[in-house]
């Protein structure tokens, strides 16, 4: 450990050139906080990413219908077929794991809409009262369907937080208010902003919801629905379920065995992992660049050092003849490049975390980017990675240092 005397003395070799030692120091600064920064912009990346998913059933997955590709019981392929009300109660019935079923309907953005004087174009989703437990939308005013609103084919809407902004005043309350959607009149019950949930038929911000029954019947749909979801409870495989829904949808509807074509789905736990891989290789790119900057910087230091110890051949002589030892010149080179690097390592951290500070402070809006920063045991790491590597990077000077000869040097001009 130094005492302040030797610190003193340290300090007075790194500054005997300063314009080597900054330059030298800045291989070491930029290394770190290059490392910082990379590793703050990519942490941010991640929470944007996650809070999009965030409070998406993990165990959820979505089914759409599609034309078959297999002749089958004396169907052809290429035949078109629909989902309906009756698929949803024979999943809840027939496979135990299943925690909610619902029914999802779409009509795309053709639909002229009108509150007063003002109107738009959006698209109009029917859904029932299981939808938010399985792709939770935030409410900003009012309340989500309920059982009569289903049972009694209300003619309600939610609608989008786009929606609210473009048709009424800014921060009015619309619950209670009438929209007529295509000559079809509905009562705004509630707001929502979806930035969080996945987008089914559409842009979620810009459409208008109604209760999926409702939908049916205003719209000639029967007892068809376009899309089916389902969300299993926490320790089922969701995977399993996946392929046991299938199972049952295939049969029910003449599709052949070995069709995978005429049922198109995503499942949201697949999602997570294609997400837990991407983090996985850029956090391992992040490393590799962060430390390859840093290595070069140690690099450089090591390698003025080298350039210093011939310089001060003859003052490391005296004080091999007046008796230091080879430990304390040892030590005295190391405790050299050790500050040096510590030093520079310093700043390149704190100025990395400050620029990290300035982009949360900016970046507010975006979706997919959230609260860059540095955790702590990262941080805690990097000063570790500062302080051997000031130590590796004066180890062969030193050593270079300790094999000078006390006569050698002082004929050294």
């Amino acid at each position: 450990m130094l005492d302040l005397d030797s610190f003193k003395e340290v300090w007075q070799a790194i500054t005997r050139n300063k314009t080597r030692s900054v330059l030298t120091a800045f291989g070491v600064f930029w290394g770190i906080f290059m490392y910082v920064v990379m590793t703050g912009l990519g942490n941010g990346f991640e929470n944007g990413l996650m809070r999009m998913v965030d409070q998406i059933s993990p165990n959820a997955v979505f089914f759409f219908p599609n034309a078959t590709s297999v002749e089958y019981k004396g169907f052809n392929s290429g035949r078109f077929w629909s989902m309906n009300n009756d698929d949803m109660h024979m999943v809840k019935e027939n496979i135990p794991a299943v925690e909610y079923v619902s029914g999802m309907m779409f009509m795309y953005p053709s639909n002229p809409t009108t509150y007063k004087e003002r109107s738009g174009e959006y698209s109009i989703n029917g859904i029932d009262n299981y939808y938010q437990e399985i792709n939770p939308m935030p409410l900003l005013f009012g309340r989500f369907f309920n059982d009569f609103d289903m049972l009694e084919q209300r003619k309600m809407c939610i609608i989008g937080v786009t929606v609210w902004q473009t048709l009424f005043e800014n921060g009015m309350d619309p619950v209670g208010e009438r929209l007529n959607v295509d000559g079809v009149f509905y009562t705004v019950v509630g707001v929502v902003n979806p930035g969080d949930a996945i987008n089914l038929g559409g842009d979620a911000k810009e459409a208008i919801y109604i209760p999926s029954s409702t939908f049916q019947q205003v719209y000639n749909y029967g007892k068809n629905i376009d899309a089916l979801m389902v969300a299993a409870y926490d320790k089922a495989d969701i995977n399993q379920v996946e392929n046991e829904i299938k199972e049952l949808l295939k049969n029910k509807h003449f599709i052949a065995p070995e069709d995978n074509i005429a049922i198109s789905h995503f499942n949201v736990q697949q999602i997570f992992l294609m997400f837990n891989y991407l983090f996985l290789g850029l956090n391992i790119l992040i490393w590799i660049v962060g430390m390859g900057t840093m290595l070069a910087g140690v690099v450089g230091v090591s390698n003025i050092m080298l350039v210093t110890i011939k310089e001060r051949t003859q003052e490391i002589g005296i004080k091999r003849a007046i008796g230091a030892k080879p430990r304390a010149i040892l030590m005295q080179v190391m405790s050299e490049s050790t500050v040096l690097t510590f030093i520079a390592g310093f700043f390149g951290l704190f100025f990395g975390v400050l620029i990290l500070t300035i982009v949360d402070k900016l970046v507010t809006d975006a979706e997919m980017f959230y609260n860059p920063y540095i955790s702590f045991n990262m941080a805690v790491l990097a000063a570790v990675i500062i302080l051997l590597s000031g130590a590796v990077a004066g180890i062969i000077p030193a050593r270079n240092a300790v094999r000078i000869k006390a006569i050698d040097a002082l004929r050294d001009e």
